[in-house]
C-alpha cells in the first residue's frame, strides 16, 4: 500500500494537478493522503501508539528518535524546485513563484520549504477594518547590486498585500553603470529614489533613506534579499493590535539555487540572547520618530550596524513584538555574513564593540569573551558588584558519599571563595552519612541543618533560605559535582542584572560529554530538557545550547537566584513537594517580567535521580507527577503548551528544536 501511494502522488499526472491547487489544499490533500496510509497499515498505528505510551510513561516530552526516524515512517514533504530565469526576462518572479513543488520523501534534502500563503479573497476588507493603517518605508541601500537580485526584490515589494508604502531605494554611488540605471529606472509610484554623489557606506545609505522617509515605521530590507509577499500585512497586524515600537519575524535564507534553507525561528524578545547573538535580524520594522530619536545608524558599526540600533532600541522601549511566521528571504551568496559570519572579520569585531558600547551606556561592567566551539561569536562575562555572600543549599537525605563528593568539589574546586554551603539533612540514619554530615559540619564554611520530616523540595529549601545569610541563593542537588571553577562568579555576575530572574548551568551527565540540562521547554507533553542526551560541544539550533539564551525556565539542579527576587515569588511553592517546583518558581519569575538565563559555559557533573530515583518508571510516582503537571499549568496558564522563547513553527513534541516532520 505505502509504496503504490508513493507512486501514486509521483506521477506526472499527479503533480500537475497539484500545481494548480492553492498551498492549503494541497496541505489538505497531503493530510488524507497520510491518513488513508495510516488505515492501510494498522500495525503501524499500533506501533506508534506503543511508542506513546511508552514515552509517557517515562515521564518526558515525545522526540521524534522515539516517535521513529522519518524514514521509518515515511512522510512527505513539500519540496520546492526552482525553474532558471530566462536571461532575456523582463520581469523577474519572486522566487516563491518561479519553480514548482512537489511531494518528496527524501528527509535529508526536503526537511524544509517556505509554502507562500494564499492571498486572502477579502484582504482589502481586513486592511480596512485595521484599527490603524501604519505607512510603512521600506529603506534599500544599493551599492554594485547583481541586476537579477536586485529585480527579484523589486518585485517581492511589488506583490505585497498590504498596499500602504513607499519604497526608498538608496544607491551609495555605485561604481557600475548599470546599477546606478537601474535604480534611477525604478523610481515612480511607490518608489522613490536617492542617488548619492558619494559613497557613504551602509549605515550612511541607510541614514539618508530614513531622512527622506515619510512613513510612521521603517523596515529595513537589504538589496539582494526578499520579502514574502505577506510580509507589510503581518507588520501592519501586528502593529494595529500591540502598537509596537519595534517588530521584527522569522526569517529563511534562499540558496544560490533558489531553493529555501535554514529558518531561523526565534523566541520572543530575548534580551540576554541579543547580548549573545543578533537574533532579531530580518525583517524588522522600527518607528520612525524612535529610530531619528536615537540618532539612526552609526558608521562606526558597520557590519553591526543594526545589531547597534536593536540594543539601543531596546533601552528605549519595551514594546517589541514577534512576529512567528517567516516574512524575510535572506540570500546566501559567497562572501555575504548569511553565507559564513567568518567572511567578514570586521562584522564580528563590530560586534563585539556594539556590545561593550552597549554595556557602558547601561553602566554595567562586564567584559567580551570569544566562544571557542562557535568561531566568530563573543558571550559577556558579567563582573560581581562587590563581593557578595552566596548561600548554596543543598538538601541530602542518607547519600552522604555522594553529598561529600558534591561539597568537596565546591569548597577545592570553586575561584570565587565569598561562599556559605546550607546542608538541609533530611532526616539521614545511616552510619556513614551520619558520619559523613559530622566531618562536613566541622568545615568553617559548611552549615548542617536537621530537618527530619517529610521529604518536600520546596519546603525544605524554603528553610534552607531562612537559615542562609546570602543575598545571592545557589540551589543545588547533592548529586552534582562543579566542573567550572568560576560557576559562582560568572552565574552570580547575571543573577545581579536587574531583568534576570533565575539562572541555570549546563549539566552533564557523568562519564560522557552528554547534556543532561541546558534549559527547560515548555511543550504539548509539558516541561522538558532542551537537547537532552545530545553532545554537549555540538551546537545546536543556532548555537542555543553554546550561547546564552534566555529560557522559560531553568532546573533546580542547579539554580541561582538573587534572595530579594525569590522573595518577591514568594519562594518556592510549598504545593509542588516533589516535581515542577523549579519550573514553577521560573514561570512566577517571568510572569513578573524578569528573565531567566542559562550560562553554557558553567558546567556541572549531575548524577540524575541518584536519591530519589526516577518518577517515570513508577507508576505511582508517575501518576503523582501527570497530577502536579496539571496543577502547574492550572496555576500558569498561560504557558500551557506555549513557551515563549521557543517557537511555535517547531516541533510540539521534541526536545532538539527540530522542524515538524510530515
Amino acid at each position: 500500500m505505502k509504496e503504490k501511494l508513493r507512486k501514486f502522488m509521483a506521477s506526472n499526472a499527479v503533480n500537475a494537478v497539484l500545481m494548480k491547487l492553492s498551498p492549503a489544499s494541497r496541505r489538505n490533500l497531503r493530510r488524507a493522503v497520510k491518513a488513508a496510509y495510516w488505515a492501510a497499515t494498522p500495525h503501524l498505528m499500533a506501533q506508534r501508539i506503543r511508542m506513546l505510551r511508552l514515552q509517557r510513561r517515562l515521564g518526558g516530552v515525545a522526540s521524534v528518535s522515539v516517535l521513529g526516524a522519518p524514514r521509518t515512517l515515511a512522510p512527505s514533504y513539500l519540496s520546492f524546485s526552482p525553474e532558471k530565469s530566462h536571461a532575456d526576462a523582463k520581469y523577474v518572479e519572486i522566487a516563491p513563484e518561479e519553480g514548482r513543488y512537489s511531494l518528496e520523501t527524501d528527509w535529508s534534502k526536503y526537511h524544509y520549504s517556505y509554502v507562500p500563503r494564499r492571498r486572502p479573497d477579502d484582504i482589502d476588507r481586513l486592511i480596512g477594518a485595521l484599527r490603524m493603517r501604519p505607512f510603512f518605508s521600506i529603506v534599500v541601500p544599493t551599492y554594485n547590486t547583481p541586476l537579477l537580485y536586485l529585480e527579484r526584490l523589486l518585485a517581492s515589494v511589488r506583490a505585497q498585500w498590504y498596499g500602504y508604502y513607499e519604497l526608498i531605494l538608496v544607491d551609495d554611488k555605485s561604481p557600475t553603470i548599470e546599477v546606478r540605471a537601474t535604480v534611477q529606472a525604478a523610481a515612480g509610484g511607490r518608489v522613490r529614489t536617492i542617488m548619492l554623489a558619494e559613497n557613504h557606506g551602509i549605515s550612511g545609505a541607510t541614514n539618508a533613506g530614513i531622512e527622506a522617509a515619510q512613513g510612521d515605521y521603517v523596515v529595513f530590507l537589504d538589496h539582494d534579499d526578499e520579502l514574502t509577499a505577506d510580509c507589510l500585512w503581518e507588520l501592519a497586524l501586528a502593529i494595529a493590535q500591540t502598537d509596537a515600537d519595534f517588530v521584527y519575524s522569522d526569517e529563511d535564507k534562499l540558496l544560490p539555487s533558489d531553493q529555501f534553507s535554514e529558518p531561523f525561528f526565534k523566541p520572543d524578545w530575548s534580551p540576554d540572547t541579543m547580548m549573545s547573538t543578533m537574533f532579531t535580524c530580518h525583517v524588522s520594522a522600527v518607528r520612525r520618530s524612535l529610530v531619528v530619536d536615537i540618532g539612526g545608524l552609526r558608521s562606526e558599526f558597520d557590519g553591526a550596524q543594526d545589531w547597534d540600533l536593536v540594543l539601543r532600541i531596546a533601552e528605549r522601549t519595551k514594546r517589541i513584538v514577534h512576529i512567528p511566521k517567516v516574512l524575510y528571504h535572506w540570500r546566501v551568496i559567497p562572501g555575504s555574513v548569511a553565507a559564513d559570519l567568518a567572511e567578514k572579520p570586521y562584522a564580528i569585531d563590530a560586534s563585539v564593540r556594539a556590545r561593550e558600547a552597549a554595556l557602558q551606556r547601561r553602566g554595567i561592567v562586564g567584559v567580551l569573551e570569544p566562544v571557542a566551539r562557535l568561531p566568530g561569536h563573543a558571550r559577556v562575562n558579567y563582573s560581581l558588584k562587590g563581593t557578595p555572600l552566596i548561600s548554596i543549599i543543598i538538601p541530602s537525605r542518607d547519600n552522604g558519599a555522594v553529598l561529600s563528593q558534591c561539597v568537596q568539589s565546591i569548597l577545592s574546586g570553586s575561584s570565587y571563595r565569598h561562599f556559605e554551603i546550607v546542608v538541609m539533612d533530611n532526616g539521614s540514619r545511616e552510619p556513614d552519612t551520619v558520619a559523613q554530615l559530622l566531618k562536613l559540619a566541622a568545615q568553617p564554611q559548611v552549615k548542617v541543618v536537621p530537618h527530619d520530616f517529610p521529604f518536600n523540595y520546596s519546603e525544605i529549601n524554603n528553610v534552607g533560605v531562612r537559615q542562609a545569610k546570602g543575598d545571592i541563593l545557589m540551589f543545588l542537588n547533592d548529586d552534582t559535582e562543579v566542573i567550572s571553577a568560576d560557576w559562582l562568579d560568572r552565574m552570580a555576575g547575571y543573577a545581579q542584572q536587574v531583568h534576570v530572574g533565575a539562572v541555570g548551568a549546563k549539566l552533564i551527565f557523568p562519564n560522557t560529554r552528554s547534556v543532561q540540562h541546558c534549559g527547560v521547554v515548555s511543550l504539548a507533553a509539558g516541561p522538558g530538557h532542551a537537547f537532552f542526551g545530545t553532545d554537549a560541544d555540538t551546537p545546536m539550533s543556532f548555537g542555543r545550547n553554546i550561547l546564552e539564551f534566555n529560557w522559560l525556565a531553568v532546573t533546580g539542579a542547579c539554580l541561582m537566584i538573587e534572595r530579594a527576587k525569590f522573595d518577591a515569588c514568594g519562594g518556592f511553592d510549598e504545593t509542588f513537594p516533589i516535581a515542577y517546583n523549579d519550573v514553577e518558581l521560573c514561570f512566577s519569575l517571568v510572569e513578573k517580567g524578569l528573565y531567566n538565563v542559562l550560562c553554557p559555559s558553567v558546567e556541572l557533573t549531575h548524577h540524575e535521580s541518584l536519591t530519589r530515583g526516577d518518577d517515570g518508571l513508577d507508576p505511582v510516582k508517575q501518576a503523582r507527577l501527570i497530577r502536579e503537571r496539571r496543577r502547574l499549568y492550572a496555576k500558569h496558564p498561560r504557558f500551557f503548551m506555549r513557551d515563549p522563547f521557543y517557537n511555535p513553527n517547531l516541533s510540539p513534541l521534541d526536545l532538539q528544536f527540530r522542524i515538524p516532520a510530515g
